[in-house]
This record gives C-alpha cells, structure tokens and sequence, in this order.
C-alpha cells in the first residue's frame, strides 16, 4: 500500500513505485473511517485517504466531529477534499448565470480546500468528485482552485497514463464480495486517447457513435474489444477495430436519453487471455434532443 501522494507523484512526475502498489480512499467522513477503518488499516501500517466534505462534519449524527478528523490528520492519515458540501457539480441546486455558477463552484472547491486547511494545519491538494461527477468546466475550475489532483468513480486502474484530474478506482462497498475484488488486482487498463465524445465532454443531444484511439493495440486481442453503455442497458457491445487508424468505434443507434453516459470498454490482454484489460470515461447529454 501507498499514499495517494506517492501516486499523483507517480502521474505528474514519473515517480518510481513498487510493484502492484495501490491507494486507499474513503469518501465522505463518516464516523466509521474513525471507529471501524482506522484502526484495522492502522493494525497493518496501511497509509489512506479520507474525502471529507465540511458541511457534515460535527454536524450530522453519522458524520466525524471536527476532533475526530484533526485527531486522524495529526496521526498521520491523510484528510483530503470532497467538496464543501458534497454536491453534483455539474447540476447546482437551482438556475444560476454562468457568474453565479463559478462563484458556487468557488465555494464548492477553493472554499472547501481551504477551510480544511485551516482547520488541519496542513496542505490539502486533492479532491473527490462528489458522485465522481465532473464535465470540462468543473476539470477546469477544480485546476483553478488549487488541487494537484481529483479523483473519479470511473472503474479502472491508475497508472502513469491516467490526467491527474482524472485519477481511476475501483470501488468497493459492503456488497462487493471477495472474488470480485480479487479480480481488481489483476485488471489492466486498455490505454485511448482522443476520446469521442471526450472524456467530460457536455452535449446537446446523444452521439450517433462513440470511438477512440488505441495507444498500444499489441497489448491487447482487438477481437475481444466491447463496450458497456448504462445508458444503454447492461449488454456488452462489439467494437468495430480499424487497424490503419487503430481506433475502436461503437454506433450508438437512436435513443432520446440524456444525463450521464458511462462508458466501460474491456478486452482480453494479448499474451494472457485470462487478464481482462479495460477503460471508462464518460459524458453528459445536457438537453432533450429536438
């Protein structure tokens, strides 16, 4: 196990790592990360992050007291942002003008950023996306109020190609049974660039396809490429590969669906088939087509 600090080091700077390192996080600042996750992870020196949001803490009954957070921070766990109030930040809580809606957002990142630092005595310089929601403004409000990094809920390993404001992980909840959080260790990541729609990308009305560019296509068997996506249904999709172009393309077909669309791609590792390679990105469609 490594801090997420060794990570983002990793990712911005090349920093060497172990081997099949991985980070913890929990999200939120509930009282368990205190009474329940601290002091199992603390048994076998695991290092953590915690995403609190400051509107919680010491003031909902499942949430830490500011004693309990400072108490953690000052034994070394490390206290990170999660905004301030733990919102969707790409739907604000009414109507806003764009000036309005940057000066939420303000409040939402710098605001929580540094009200935890004033508090902790210390540097805070990463977030959680709320919902691991984002699009392009929020990626690049978030830059703008001072993080280093921002993490996602978007399922894939972080690794040394992964943006900094994009940063992966693999979730984990009270239903996640052991087989399947064994196979989080042996995943890799399908690497793409020039994402269509982009990673974030807002748009008016859905695409009528989705594609990428495959960076390494002798990692994996182009034949095995498929997409899921949950807007769509929970089907797997064949994607179609271009060998010239190496991109992979999926048509969308016709649908009036809008929100988020989250996107998995996966396909079998070349030299071993039992490896499962994937990637996940999403956008928004933001309007009823017309």
């Amino acid at each position: 196990m490594i801090p997420l600090s060794d990570l983002v080091a990793h990712i911005r700077e090349g920093k060497p790592l172990p081997p099949q390192s991985a980070v913890i996080t929990i999200d939120d600042g509930y009282k368990t990360a205190s009474t329940v996750a601290w002091p199992i992870l603390k048994k076998y020196g695991f290092p953590f992050t915690v995403y609190v949001y400051p509107n919680a803490i010491s003031r909902f009954g499942n949430a830490m007291t500011w004693d309990e957070v400072i108490t953690m921070s000052n034994a070394g766990v490390d206290i990170q942002s999660h905004t301030m109030t733990h919102p969707l930040l790409t739907h604000p809580p009414r109507a806003m003008s764009v000036q309005e809606y940057t000066s939420w957002l303000e409040v939402e990142l710098r605001g929580s950023r540094e009200l935890l630092e004033k508090k902790l005595g210390k540097p805070v310089q990463h977030l959680a996306y709320s919902y691991g929601g984002y699009d392009e403004f929020v990626l690049a409000r978030t830059k703008a109020a001072g993080y280093l990094s921002a993490t996602t809920c978007a399922l894939a390993q972080a690794d040394r190609f992964v943006d900094p404001f994009l940063i992966n992980r693999k979730l984990v909840f009270s239903s996640t049974r052991a087989k399947r959080f064994a196979r989080y260790f042996t995943s890799r990541n399908v690497h793409l660039k020039d994402l269509k729609p982009r990673d974030g990308q807002k748009l008016d009305t859905p695409p009528a396809e989705i594609s990428a560019k495959v960076v390494f296509p002798e990692e994996i068997d182009t034949a095995t490429i498929q997409v899921q996506v949950d807007k769509l249904g929970k089907a797997w999709h064949g994607m179609k590969y271009d060998k010239a172009t190496q991109r992979i393309s999926f048509k969308v077909g016709p649908t009036d669906k809008t929100g988020y669309y989250f996107l998995s791609v996966s396909a079998k590792d070349k030299q071993n088939p039992h490896i499962t390679r994937e990637a996940s990105w999403l956008f928004r469609v933001k309007n009823k087509p017309r």
